[in-house]
């Protein structure tokens, strides 16, 4: 003989309790402000020239860098080689990569930022490393 629990029909079990909603708050919201040091103000603002660029624009400042010997064949690579069609931001999001064209402006310098956190994230080093290169050329171009 099976003995079964008692439960009332169509009365749940399960208790709802009612979510206030919060707001979004994230860590780096609650560490305190560091005013940026003059260094990094100048590799911002370095930064912010491949903020809105072309990918054929990009493409020809790697190329004469490269015939002017002021980036490596790897760092040559990683700019000349298109974007994915897909990306992760650093908010884990997707972004869909796959309208841009030769002509849409897009901001190279976030991307190869991100793309280097989330490298050094997972402890791809080499990765890390090649975008770090790249960072580093974006900062000596302007």
């Amino acid at each position: 003989m099976e003995i079964f629990p008692i439960q009332p029909v169509g009365v749940s079990s399960l208790r709802v309790k009612e979510i206030t909603p919060q707001s979004d708050v994230r860590l780096s919201d609650l560490a305190p402000k560091v005013k940026p040091s003059k260094e990094t103000e100048v590799f911002e603002e370095a930064l912010s020239v491949f903020a809105s660029m072309t990918p054929r624009r990009l493409r020809e400042i790697a190329s004469e860098s490269f015939q002017r010997e002021e980036i490596d064949a790897d760092t040559y690579r990683e700019l000349s080689t298109e974007l994915p069609l897909q990306s992760v931001d650093r908010n884990g999001n997707i972004m869909d990569l796959s309208t841009l064209t030769e002509d849409s402006q897009f901001d190279y310098a976030e991307y190869y930022r991100t793309q280097q956190s989330l490298a050094e994230m997972i402890g791809d080093m080499d990765m890390a490393d090649s975008y770090a290169k790249v960072l580093d050329f974006f900062a000596k171009t302007t």
